[in-house]
């Protein structure tokens, strides 16, 4: 099989003629490469260049799993959804980036969106929270889909498939970063009314934006970013009432247009993976990112719902490659037998990896 026809055939819950093999690599390709950080994040040339050294020696490493078009320095600065620290700008060259989260929204706000619209209040808060302009607004959108076009093109030329064709973040983990999440909690019990409503307009927007970026890159599979709010951290009836059905509406919206959701599940969804079952079978992945349990989400979703994962950070950075290479076979072996299986990080390769442990990764899809 072709990468494509791999990827396909893992995501539709067949066996492919291999495990595909998608690690999300950003800063680390630098990092391996030489670069700094800061490099890496603001010189897209150079970030390619990083991701063809590190295929080179690994062409077993056949899904572009991405996400550096919409984190790349001059795009996050701008257009970011959350304020960001970026190295070499606010924090020294070699360190990885981080998010501020802090109340950059309060309840007046929510008034402002279901008057005019969640598509006019980005622009306000973009303005209000980076101190940009319109013109720099313009210029960041049209950079992050340029870089995408670009390294979706620079995928094929290495002989790889690109997984995302456009990205967007659920409705609810979106305001709770915005909001901050103590507040975003404390509006689920004191303006449920108001919540509800700000948070199906904002659905609305989120997924038209989504479907229209698939059109431009020809992809028809979108991240979406989903975190925090499961039921690690909030209660079933909240989970029911303000995260799952933006979650289905989502979902469905997207399958309807003919685009296939790969949803990023950040956090422990444990307790919450029966609820997968309500989707399409064969329709939908789930990436989990270490802390899920992944080996009870394949007994209760083999079968229905394609996983991508799921060897975490900490084994990156704190195990051993005999350890790494161990987990990477358990998953092969254990989940993949049955199908519907992609091996992937949990969530970012970190910059700090062990090289040894990232060159026993890419082993155990070959050995």
């Amino acid at each position: 099989m072709n990468p494509e026809e791999r990827l396909q055939t893992a995501i539709s819950l067949g066996k492919p003629d291999r495990i595909p093999c998608a690690p999300l690599i950003e800063s680390y390709a630098g990092r391996r490469a030489g670069l700094t950080n800061y490099e890496f994040m603001y010189d897209y040339k150079k970030a390619e260049w990083a991701f063809n050294q590190l295929h080179r020696q690994y062409p077993s490493w056949d899904v572009m799993r991405s996400v550096y078009f919409v984190f790349h320095g001059h795009v996050q600065k701008v257009v970011g959804f959350m304020k960001p620290m970026m190295p070499g700008v606010d924090l020294p060259p070699d360190s990885e980036y981080q998010m501020v989260e802090y109340e950059a929204i309060t309840r007046r706000d929510y008034y402002f969106i279901l008057e005019a619209g969640y598509q006019a209040f980005q622009r306000r808060y973009w303005k209000r929270v980076h101190q940009v302009s319109d013109e720099q607004i313009d210029k960041a959108n049209s950079l992050m889909l340029d870089i995408l076009k670009s390294q979706i093109k620079n995928a094929k030329a290495r002989g790889q498939t690109f997984l995302y064709g456009g990205f967007t973040v659920l409705a609810p983990p979106t305001l709770s970063l915005m909001r901050s999440l103590g507040q975003f909690i404390r509006d689920m019990y004191q303006i449920p009314s108001t919540l509800e409503s700000v948070l199906q307009e904002m659905t609305e927007a989120l997924t038209a934006d989504a479907i229209a970026y698939t059109r431009e890159t020809g992809i028809p599979r979108v991240f979406v970013g989903v975190a925090r709010l499961t039921c690690q951290l909030i209660s079933e009836p909240l989970f029911e009432r303000f995260v799952w059905p933006y979650l289905k509406k989502t979902v469905l919206d997207l399958l309807a247009a003919g685009i296939t959701p790969i949803l990023h599940l950040d956090s422990d969804w444990t307790k919450n993976l029966e609820y997968f079952l309500e989707l399409p079978a064969g329709k939908v992945a789930i990436e989990l990112d270490g802390t899920t349990d992944i080996f009870k989400a394949h007994q209760v979703l083999c079968g229905h719902t394609c996983i991508i994962g799921d060897v975490g950070a900490p084994l990156f950075t704190l195990g051993t490659s005999d350890q790494v290479q161990d987990y990477c076979r358990k998953l092969i072996q254990e989940i993949g037998r049955d199908g519907g299986f992609i091996l992937g990080s949990g969530c970012h390769i970190p910059l700090l990896a062990k090289h040894e442990n990232v060159d026993a990764f890419f082993r155990s899809i070959t050995g």
